[in-house]
């Protein structure tokens, strides 16, 4: 490979290296000096590559804010690999099975970088219902069950770089620290499904289970919530039976995904 050909390719890894970064840290941005920090970049690079992509539709500023995020064309992309294979599509079914047993909603949670995004939603069928979480909310990886049940799937230096990464917004989820989330990994990873309550919405607990293909990748989580008084232990243990039998009733559609 000649000098050029070496610095062209230097150049791609450096601007998809800004990217991947932007995306890692979902709708809170970044801002140039952040990205200095996170690349280990010069300033001057950093602007340049934002700059660049920014012309071309990846990254965006909101008005009035120096933190960039992804860019409408990143959403164009998103919804053409939807049409290819979109997750929705295969669980719906399980969101609408799990919703009719329990009488709860239920809810497919999806990761992008350090953030869980709810991608569908079923209202489930008894009169309370927990409607905080909407299609497109999202929220730092591991507050909700879906973020948790998949935070759990992740090697060890993953899951501790997810949390250092968003530890200083833990703080406006209740009394939700570092520690506490490290627990609720290693009572998700003993029995196999999340059980999280009262964090992202006091009074609320939510059961979440992790989804995988044929080649063992996370491709998201059910989740189902209610009010506690709907959550006793035996309501927990139905929950999580019927999110794991619905969804071994789609696997065979998920080991393709």
């Amino acid at each position: 490979m000649s000098s050029s050909e070496a610095r062209g390719t230097q150049s791609i890894d450096r601007t998809f290296g800004v990217l991947k970064q932007v995306v890692a840290h979902g709708s809170h941005g970044l801002t140039v000096a952040e990205l200095v920090t996170i690349c280990e970049l010069e300033r001057p690079t950093v602007h340049r590559i934002v700059q660049a992509l920014e012309r071309q539709g990846m990254l965006k500023r909101p008005t009035g804010s120096k933190r960039y995020v992804l860019g409408d064309y990143c959403r164009q992309m998103a919804a053409a690999f939807a049409d290819r294979a979109d997750l929705r599509t295969v669980c719906e079914p399980v969101l609408r099975a799990v919703s009719e047993e329990t009488g709860n909603s239920a809810f497919l949670i999806g990761r992008v970088g350090y953030e869980s995004i709810c991608l569908a939603r079923v209202v489930g069928s008894y009169p309370v219902q927990v409607l905080t979480v909407n299609v497109g909310t999202r929220n730092p990886l591991g507050v909700g069950a879906g973020g948790l049940a998949i935070l759990s799937t992740l090697p060890l230096a993953e899951q501790g770089e997810c949390i250092r990464a968003n530890a200083k917004r833990l703080s406006g989820y209740g009394s939700l620290t570092e520690s506490t989330l490290r627990a609720l990994i290693r009572a998700t990873q003993r029995r196999g499904h999340s059980v999280i309550g009262h964090y992202s919405a006091p009074g609320v607990v939510g059961i979440g289970m992790a989804m995988r293909n044929a080649s063992g990748d996370v491709l998201g989580a059910i989740t189902t919530s209610s009010i506690d008084s709907r959550m006793s232990r035996d309501d927990q243990a139905f929950a999580a039976m019927s999110m794991t039998k619905h969804i071994v009733q789609v696997q065979s559609s998920l080991d393709v995904l």
